[in-house]
C-alpha cells in the first residue's frame, strides 16, 4: 500500500464511521502559545474537550496533522522510525464514543484494511487500565500475554504544552524483526525492535498549570497513528526511510551528491531527505530562518543538515534543489507547497549560502577543539556564538568524531547570554514592559476617536527615568503592532499630565503605556482619577499615510510584479514607510518607477478606504490577503480601497492598524530605495506626507546648486554631467598612459641593481611622485621582465610614512611569500602590512634606502637558508 493510498484509507475509513474531515491545522499554532509547532494531532482539538467550544461543531472527528518535533533529531538517520517531521493520522471523539470503539475500529484498520499480519502485532495498556485491557482480550480476542501493562512514562500520555486534555492510553506496536514466541515491547526490552504504530489516548484529566488534573468536560478518544511507521509496517521495510515517502528524496540526494545509497551513506543521506522535507513545510507556512522561535528551530534543522552534507565534501548550496522534490511528491495533499515553491527554495538557499561562509571555519575550530577529546563548554558556545553552529550540529560532529562535549558548560555559558539579553531588552523609550500580568484589560477606542475622556486604571511608581507604565480604561492610543508604530500624546487629569511615549503588549498580551509626568508627580492616588486622553494627530496622520500608502504599495506591487508578492514584513512610522516581499529578483528600474507612479495614480485619484469588521470565510470569499505571523480570529477587520470611479477592489487586506479615510491624503509618495534583505526578499523603503515634500525640496536644492556649480541650467545638468564624465574619462586614460610610461623608464634602473640568491632576483627601490596605483604597475612590470622575481617598492605618504609594496612570482610565491616577508620586515622598521603570497601592503617610517634594503635582504636570506 502505498503512502497517498494509505493516507486517504485511514480518513474514508472513519468518514464512513460518522467523522467529519478536518483539514490539518497550520504547524505553527495560532491559538497556543505553550508550544512553537503543532506536535500532535490532538492540538486543534484541545479546546473541544475542556468545553471552550459551545456548541461542539462535531463530536466526531478525523485528520492528518502536519507535526514537528525535534526530541529525536540526534538519532534521525540511525534507527528505523525516527524523523522530525511527520504527518499524524488521528481518530477523535469530544464525548462521543469511548475506549471499546477506539479499540475496535484500530484493530479493524490495521488488520483488515491494511492487512497487518496479527502475529507481528503487540499492544500495551496503563497499568491501572483493566477496562482498555479486557476489551482488547475479550472483544478483540488477544491472548493476554500479547497484551501488555505499563505505566505512566510509557502510557500515560499529555498533555501537549503542559497543560489541557490527557490520560491514560494503549497503544499498538509492530514487530520489525519478528520472531515466534517473543516476549514483546515493555521496559528493558529492545526498542530497536518493536515500533509504536498507533497510539490510543482516552482523555479523561484536563491538566492545570499548578498539575492538578481536574476531570474534563467531555471525556472522549483522541488516537495519533504516525503514518511513516504505518507506511513502514504496510510496505514491510526495514525503515521509515525505507517507504515511498523518504527513499525517493534520499534517491534524489545520492543523485544530486553523485554518490550510491550505501552503509557508508545512509545516515547522511536520511537526515538530508528528513531535514529538507521539514524545511519545506515549515518555510512554505512563512517562517524564515531566524534567530528567533521557530524561524530558529528551522535554522538548526538545516545547518545540522548542512554540516552534515559538509562531511561529505559539499562546499555549495545543495538542499534547495531538494526542496521541490518535497513539494512534487506533496503538493496534491498540502497544496501550499505549490504556492510557494520558489520562495521556499530561495529561503532555503540563502540560509545554506550563509552557513557556507562561516562553516569552514567552525569546522577548524571544531577540529581543533576535539583533539583533546572533549570539546568544552566555552568552544561549544563560541561555536554557536561566533559560527552560528547549532549545538545540535555540534553533537553530531562530536558523535562521528567520537569525542565528548561539555553540555553543562554550553548551556552555564548560553544562561550568562541569556542574561545578558534579558537586562538589555527595553521597551519603547527604555522601560520594561515584561511580565505575564498585573495588568487590567484596555479598550482601544482609537479607530473612531483621537480624544476620550477615560480613567487611569493602573499606574506604577517611576523608574529611574522617572517613566510610568500605565493602563486605562478606554484608550485612543494605537498599540504598536503588525509593523505600524505606537501612537504618542498625552494624558491630562486635575493637576498633573504625563506625557505617553508609546503602548507596547506585555507577554500576556496586556497593552502598557509608557509615560512621563511632564506637570505634577506621581501619586497612588491617581489610580482611578478622571483623565483626558489626547493623542498626537499630526504624528497619527503621518503614521496613517505611510500605512494606507503601504496597502497601495502593496496592490501595485502585485499589479506590476505579478500575484506571487506576498508581505514578508512590513515597518509604518510618521512619514516613512518598509515594505519586505517576496520577488525572486531585483526590480529594475522601469519597475520601480512604474510601481511608484501607480501608487501615486491611486492617491491622486482620492479613493475611499474604509474598514470593515467581518467573519474570516467572508473575508476570504472577497480575497482579502492575510499575512503569517500575524493571529486573526473568527471575526476579522477588513481594509478595503476602492477605485471610486469604477467600483473595482484596488485592495483588500485583513489589518488591524489606523488609516486614513481617503488616499489623497496621502499626498506625496516617494520611493527612496529597493534592496535585498534575504534569497528572495525584497525591501522597497518609501516616504509619504510631510517627509516626502521635505525629500523632494532637498533634492531641488541639490539639482538647482549642482548645476550653478557646472555654470548650466537644470534642463541641461544631465548633458553637461555625461560630457565632464567623458572628458573626465580621457584624461583618466591619458594619465595612465603617461604614468606607464614613467614606470616603464623606472624598471630598467631598478633591474640593475638586483641582488640574485639562487636564481632568483631580489630588487628594493624607493620612488618619488607616485602613487599605490603606479607602485602596482611598476611590479607588474618588473615581474613581466623577469620570471623569478621579488621586491619592495615604497614611496612618500603622509605623516612622515612610506607606503609599501611588496611583490613576489607566481612561481617563487610560495617560497617567497609577499605577505610574510613584508610583515616580517615592516615589523622590523616598526611599521606593519600583509596581503597574499603574490602582492601585500602596508606603511612604514621614514626609512633610508639602505636601512629598507638591509632588512628585506636579512628576511629573505633568513627564508633562503630555512629551506
Amino acid at each position: 500500500m502505498k503512502s497517498a493510498e494509505l493516507r486517504e484509507a485511514f480518513l474514508s475509513f472513519f468518514t464512513e464511521r460518522g467523522h467529519t474531515r478536518v483539514d490539518s491545522a497550520p504547524l505553527v499554532p495560532k491559538a497556543d502559545p505553550t508550544i512553537l509547532f503543532n506536535v500532535a494531532g490532538m492540538v486543534q482539538f484541545k479546546p473541544l474537550w475542556v468545553g471552550l467550544r459551545e456548541p461542539l461543531p462535531y463530536t466526531r472527528a478525523t485528520s492528518v496533522q502536519k507535526c514537528l518535533r525535534l526530541e529525536d533529531i540526534d538519532i534521525v538517520g540511525t534507527d528505523a522510525t525516527h524523523d522530525t517531521f511527520f504527518e499524524m493520522l488521528g481518530n477523535f471523539s469530544f464525548g462521543d464514543y469511548q475506549k471499546e470503539e477506539a479499540v475496535c475500529w484500530a484493530w479493524e484498520f490495521v488488520t483488515g484494511v491494511m492487512k497487518l499480519a496479527k502475529e507481528r502485532l503487540w499492544v500495551s495498556v496503563h497499568e491501572q487500565d483493566e477496562e482498555a485491557a479486557s476489551i482488547w482480550r475479550d472483544a478483540i480476542g488477544l491472548p493476554k500475554e500479547r497484551v501488555v501493562y505499563l505505566g505512566d512514562e510509557d502510557n500515560f500520555w499529555g498533555p501537549a504544552g503542559g497543560k489541557g486534555a490527557c490520560g491514560p492510553c494503549s497503544e499498538i506496536f509492530w514487530d520489525l524483526k519478528w520472531r515466534k514466541g517473543d516476549c514483546g515491547p515493555g521496559p528493558g526490552k529492545d526498542d530497536t525492535r518493536y515500533t509504536e504504530i498507533w497510539n490510543l489516548v482516552f482523555p479523561q484529566f484536563d491538566q492545570q498549570e499548578d498539575g492538578s488534573r481536574p476531570p474534563l468536560k467531555y471525556r472522549g478518544v483522541d488516537t495519533g497513528a504516525g503514518l511513516e511507521r504505518m507506511v513502514l509496517a504496510a510496505q514491510n521495510v526495514e525503515t521509515i526511510f525505507h517507504t515511498d515517502l523518504f527513499y525517493p528524496l534520499m534517491q534524489a540526494a545520492a543523485d544530486t551528491l553523485k554518490v550510491k545509497i550505501s552503509t557508508e551513506t545512509w545516515e547522511y543521506l536520511a537526515i538530508t531527505a528528513d531535514h529538507v522535507r521539514a524545511a519545506t513545510f515549515v518555510i512554505a507556512e512563512g517562517v524564515r530562518p531566524s534567530n528567533k522561535e521557530q524561524g530558529y528551530v528551522i535554522r538548526r534543522v538545516l545547518r545540522r543538515a548542512i554540516g552534515a552534507l559538509y562531511l561529505l565534501g559539499i562546499r555549495e548550496p545543495l538542499l534547495y534543489r531538494l526542496a521541490g522534490h518535497v513539494t512534487e511528491q506533496m503538493r496534491r495533499v498540502y497544496p501550499e507547497l505549490e504556492e510557494r515553491r520558489e520562495q521556499v527554495a530561495l529561503m532555503i538557499k540563502g540560509e545554506e549560502e550563509r552557513f557556507l561562509k562561516t562553516l569552514e571555519a567552525g569546522m577548524r575550530l571544531f577540529d581543533d577543539a576535539a583533539h583533546s577529546g572533549k570539546v568544552s563548554g566555552f568552544d561549544a558556545f563560541k561555536l554557536h556564538d561566533t559560527h552560528g553552529f547549532p549545538i545540535d550540529l555540534t553533537k553530531w560532529l562530536a558523535r562521528h568524531k567520537s569525542v565528548e562535549i561539555d553540555l553543562e558548560g554550553f548551556e552555564k555559558a548560553m544562561d550568562g547570554q541569556r542574561e545578558k539579553s534579558r537586562k538589555s531588552v527595553t521597551v519603547g523609550q527604555g522601560t520594561k514592559a515584561t511580565g505575564t500580568g498585573g495588568f487590567v484589560k484596555e479598550k482601544f477606542q482609537g479607530y473612531d476617536n483621537n480624544e476620550i475622556d477615560t480613567r487611569i486604571l493602573y499606574l506604577n511608581p517611576p523608574d529611574k527615568e522617572g517613566k510610568v507604565l500605565l493602563a486605562l480604561n478606554d484608550s485612543p492610543f494605537y498599540a504598536e503592532a503588525g509593523g505600524q508604530i505606537a501612537d504618542t500624546g498625552k494624558i491630562i487629569g486635575e493637576g498633573f499630565e504625563i506625557e505617553i511615549l508609546g503602548v507596547e503588549y506585555n507577554n500576556a498580551g496586556d497593552r502598557v503605556s509608557i509615560g512621563k509626568f511632564v506637570k505634577g508627580k506621581y501619586s497612588e492616588d491617581l489610580k482611578g482619577a478622571e483623565v483626558r486622553s489626547i493623542v498626537d494627530i499630526d504624528r497619527r496622520m503621518e503614521i496613517e499615510r505611510a500605512h494606507t500608502a503601504t496597502h497601495l504599495l502593496h496592490a501595485a506591487l502585485r499589479k506590476i510584479l505579478g500575484e506571487h508578492v506576498k508581505q514578508e514584513g512590513s515597518l509604518v512610522e510618521p512619514g516613512r514607510l518598509r515594505f519586505d516581499f517576496y520577488h525572486p529578483s531585483p526590480m529594475t528600474p522601469e519597475e520601480i518607477t512604474e510601481v511608484e507612479k501607480q501608487v501615486y495614480g491611486w492617491v491622486i485619484d482620492n479613493n475611499e478606504s474604509s474598514p470593515e469588521v467581518m467573519s474570516r470565510k467572508e473575508a476570504e470569499a472577497l480575497g482579502a490577503l492575510a499575512f503569517f505571523g500575524e493571529k486573526y480570529g473568527d471575526e476579522v477587520r477588513v481594509i478595503q480601497i476602492r477605485d471610486k470611479k469604477t467600483g473595482e477592489l484596488i485592495s483588500a487586506e485583513l489589518c488591524g492598524g489606523t488609516h486614513l479615510e481617503r488616499t489623497g491624503d496621502i499626498g506625496t509618495f516617494l520611493i527612496t530605495s529597493e534592496t535585498g534583505v534575504a534569497a528572495g526578499i525584497r525591501r522597497i523603503e518609501a516616504l509619504v506626507g510631510k517627509r516626502a515634500f521635505a525629500e523632494l525640496s532637498h533634492m531641488r536644492e541639490i539639482i538647482v546648486e549642482t548645476a550653478q556649480t557646472l555654470g548650466t541650467d537644470r534642463e541641461k545638468l544631465s548633458r553637461r554631467a555625461e560630457e565632464l564624465k567623458t572628458e573626465l574619462s580621457a584624461e583618466t586614460k591619458a594619465r595612465e598612459k603617461l604614468a606607464q610610461r614613467y614606470v616603464n623608464s623606472l624598471v630598467e634602473g631598478i633591474l640593475a641593481s638586483s641582488e640574485t640568491l639562487g636564481d632568483v632576483e631580489f630588487v628594493v627601490t624607493k620612488v618619488e611622485g607616485v602613487s599605490r596605483d603606479d607602485m602596482r604597475l611598476l611590479a607588474d612590470s618588473l615581474k613581466s621582465r623577469s620570471k623569478k622575481i621579488c621586491g619592495l617598492l615604497t614611496a612618500s605618504d603622509k605623516n612622515k610614512r612610506m607606503a609599501t609594496l611588496c611583490f613576489s612570482s607566481k612561481v617563487i610565491a610560495k617560497s617567497y611569500p609577499a605577505g610574510e616577508i613584508l610583515k616580517q620586515t615592516a615589523r622590523k622598521l616598526k611599521g606593519g602590512g600583509g596581503g597574499s603570497p603574490t602582492l601585500a601592503e602596508g606603511s612604514i617610517p621614514e626609512t633610508s634606502l639602505d636601512d629598507l634594503r638591509s632588512a628585506f635582504m636579512d628576511v629573505v636570506r633568513s627564508r633562503k637558508n630555512a629551506k
